[in-house]
């Protein structure tokens, strides 16, 4: 018999945070996703006899319908097959997966790689202490995933809370702005949020648009490699692209197992395009929306690997992109109040000059 593990208040407080915190990620990436289209929506559809335009609610509930009635028709459709495979096969491939057999393509490839007989043994070592690390690493990233198919029904609360961000915070912050004195510092304000909002936006959307690159690329590639199942594993590529470091490893023993003979072009197909996407299309899709360099958006991913791997890479263009805009709205708000200070001064020091001019044009005159 199994022991039943009983979760503290501490644990249940945690698991809690943890998934509120998620969730609300999750809705402020699909509200900066639906931004653009609700813009769009609200320009385009008008009502009523004079043609006015259609506000933020109704737009966002339109699309609504546009976008989740067919979800829940296909749904509808495969939901018993989608319970089979969270249930049965994909605890069924962790396991075929991670069980050792089709790793011996791997031990192949180091027994007939071009390196002197006796250093076999140290890269066979340094190998497999990779691969098991990358190994425990996958396999725990992927039975997450398959234990998080459990509350996926609280994925619905993520469409209510984009639309409660959607049409509140812009109110928030009107209200917020209003709170500043008048002036300069009220427009500062206002700059300074609409460029930060921009920077999480350009960030979210380069976010989906990686995946959406990735996942074409693997189709594509797959699909002319020969490899089974070349659709489904794109898009799963895709998909995994948005959970960094250990998604694209997922995909790359996960294609390894199932290249069967033809192993080394899947290898070669899938670094070739991890370099071209982590250091050509990601960071330009990035600097857009960021206004960072390519440079600076590399040396930003591995900084944040570096302090906080998985997680660090997640926030690392997030941060970087807020100091940047706090910075250079910090530079522009001295600059200008420095100017505006040089020009009280040079008044004040103008003033005292007219009474004496005065006086002495009241004498003249008086002469």
């Amino acid at each position: 018999m199994l022991p039943v593990v009983q979760v503290g208040p501490a644990g249940y407080e945690a698991t809690v945070i943890q998934g509120g915190t998620i969730l609300l990620l999750l809705s402020m990436f699909f509200a900066y996703l639906l931004g653009p289209a609700v813009a769009k929506v609200s320009r385009r559809v008008r009502v009523g006899r004079r043609g006015r335009r259609l506000s933020r609610a109704p737009a966002i509930i339109l699309i609504y319908l546009i976008l989740f009635i067919p979800a829940a028709v296909a749904w509808r459709v495969s939901s018993d097959r989608v319970e089979q495979w969270v249930r049965v096969t994909a605890p069924a491939a962790v396991d075929h997966l991670f069980g050792g057999s089709d790793l011996e393509t791997i031990d192949r490839l180091i027994a007939g790689a071009p390196v002197p007989s006796a250093a076999r043994p140290v890269l066979k070592r340094s190998v497999d202490g990779a691969i098991g690390y990358i190994l425990q690493e996958a396999r725990t990233t992927l039975n997450t995933l398959i234990d998080a198919a459990a509350y996926a029904r609280w994925l619905a609360v993520a469409p209510v809370l984009a639309f409660l961000l959607l049409t509140l915070v812009p109110r928030f912050w009107r209200s917020t702005l209003r709170a500043l004195p008048r002036g300069h510092l009220q427009w500062r304000g206002e700059e300074y949020l609409h460029d930060v909002n921009s920077a999480l936006a350009g960030y979210v959307r380069a976010q989906a648009a990686a995946g959406v690159v990735v996942g074409i690329a693997c189709v594509s590639g797959f699909a002319m490699l020969g490899m089974p199942s070349a659709v489904s594993m794109g898009v799963a590529a895709g998909i995994l692209e948005l959970v960094p470091v250990i998604g694209p490893l997922v995909v790359l023993l996960i294609a390894i197992t199932q290249a069967g003979g033809g192993v080394l072009p899947v290898v070669m197909f899938l670094g070739v395009l991890r370099i071209v996407q982590d250091y050509v299309i990601y960071p330009r899709l990035v600097r857009h929306g960021t206004h960072l360099s390519t440079s600076a958006v590399i040396l930003t991913v591995w900084a944040g690997a570096a302090m906080a791997g998985a997680g660090g890479v997640i926030l690392a263009i997030p941060v970087a992109g807020l100091l940047s805009v706090s910075l250079r709205h910090w530079r522009e708000y001295r600059d200008i109040e420095r100017l505006v200070q040089t020009s009280a001064r040079d008044a004040a020091t103008q003033q005292p000059d007219r009474p004496g001019h005065e006086g002495s044009g009241e004498a003249g005159r008086e002469e």
